[in-house]
């Protein structure tokens, strides 16, 4: 992905010098700020590309015209050049031109250092940016990247990262663990939530990059598919970590009797379910990245996950059945059913039924309307909506077409 991406920005960025060199005056000099342009210009995705084009050519001409405008009344010195970069920053993020903001003072900057009263040189910086600038439009738009391909590895890891923390407690709970180990538990499930934070940005990404790109027509569903996946491990990490707090607390105990792991039996018991929320967090990934592709059916994969949720289910009842013939306390039963409540928490997200509901949800979505922006998504919505009422002879604009209250005709 690295290759490809700086292979597309290097013929971009060339593209924008021959261009600029072509269109330019014979005797201009190097116009290096066009390729600048271009490279700064395409951004990760057509739509953050169509963004960064105009907040890009505002800040340039506001910096050109600042500096010009200041240099025919003041001339240049240290207090102009401070009152240029002044009126430039306030400029660019009065207009909110977001990362760009610094792109006003800076072409102010230049543009003095050329000569303020140089016309031919403010002239050619915002040509340069203009070629740059359109340029980076056409490729973001002709030629956007695709971070599909990302978000599904960065979800895949997280599955992963998640399966292994239940591997580790399955394999610890088999050879008696102490304190220590269950407090490590503890600190896995917490450490996941950060991996989880990245992973949506990576996936936010890949959503964007879906936006206003032709290739990625067949790919609509991916964005959402990765999102409901991501939303589902977040849930399991969180119980997870309630499970595991809850362990670490019966650990801690100065009872015996309130300590759920001193029972070997329920420890093995216990690490059959780990064992198996494992291998079903993996299937569930497995299930969800085969939804990237519209009209996928995964029957196999469902028919895989649902089994390993009748096994985990089956290990769920005989570690119930098994801690019910344990002679223990009011607060011991309420551990156990705490511990119990998580598990059918953990066993529940993982059924197969959840992601083919998902799944015909946002398949049943308007496809146009997810490609666009979110605005113009929603402006298609709505008029889409309007249409389909008017055709059942409704209005949704009037209020009158609720049904008329009944009146008494015998008062």
């Amino acid at each position: 992905m690295a290759a490809q991406d700086s292979f597309r920005l290097t013929v971009i960025a060339v593209m924008a010098y021959g261009l600029a060199r072509w269109v330019l005056p014979h005797g201009t000099p190097l116009p290096l700020l066009a390729p600048l342009t271009a490279l700064l210009v395409v951004q990760v995705s057509a739509l953050m590309t169509l963004r960064s084009v105009w907040q890009r050519v505002l800040a340039v001409t506001f910096g050109v015209l600042t500096a010009v405008a200041l240099g025919d009344g003041l001339g240049f010195s240290w207090w102009s050049l401070g009152l240029a970069i002044f009126a430039g920053l306030a400029i660019g993020y009065g207009m909110r031109l977001g990362d760009q903001a610094l792109e006003v003072p800076i072409s102010a900057m230049l543009i003095f250092s050329l000569g303020a009263t140089n016309e031919a040189a403010a002239w050619e910086r915002i040509s340069e940016t203009l070629i740059g600038a359109a340029v980076g439009l056409v490729a973001g738009l002709a030629w956007p990247p695709l971070r599909i391909g990302e978000a599904r590895a960065a979800l895949t890891e997280v599955a992963d990262r998640i399966a292994e923390v239940a591997d580790g407690m399955a394999a610890g709970l088999r050879a008696e663990p102490g304190v220590d180990e269950a407090e490590n538990w503890l600190a896995d499930a917490k450490r996941m939530f950060r991996e989880i934070a990245r992973t949506d940005e990576t996936i936010g990404q890949a959503e964007d990059s879906v936006r206003l790109n032709p290739r990625a027509l067949s790919l609509i569903d991916a964005g959402v598919a990765l999102r409901d996946g991501l939303e589902m491990l977040e849930h399991f990490c969180l119980s997870l970590r309630t499970m595991n707090r809850a362990i670490v607390d019966s650990v801690r105990s100065e009872d015996d009797e309130e300590n759920i792991l001193t029972s070997g039996e329920v420890r093995v018991r216990l690490a059959d379910v780990m064992d198996e929320l494992a291998e079903g967090v993996r299937a569930y990934c497995e299930l969800a990245v085969t939804d990237l592709t519209r009209n996928t059916v995964p029957r196999e994969l469902e028919q895989r996950l649902d089994a390993i949720v009748e096994s985990a289910s089956e290990d769920r009842h005989r570690l119930a059945d098994l801690l019910s013939e344990q002679e223990s306390g009011i607060r011991q039963r309420t551990l156990y059913g705490e511990i119990i409540m998580h598990i059918d928490r953990l066993i529940n997200y993982l059924h197969p039924e959840h992601r083919e509901r998902a799944r015909e949800r946002w398949r049943g979505r308007d496809l146009a309307a997810r490609h666009l922006p979110d605005r113009t998504a929603g402006i298609v919505r709505r008029t889409r909506r309007t249409r389909r009422q008017r055709g059942r002879g409704t209005d949704p604009h009037r209020r009158d077409n609720a049904p008329a209250r009944r009146t008494n005709t015998n008062q």
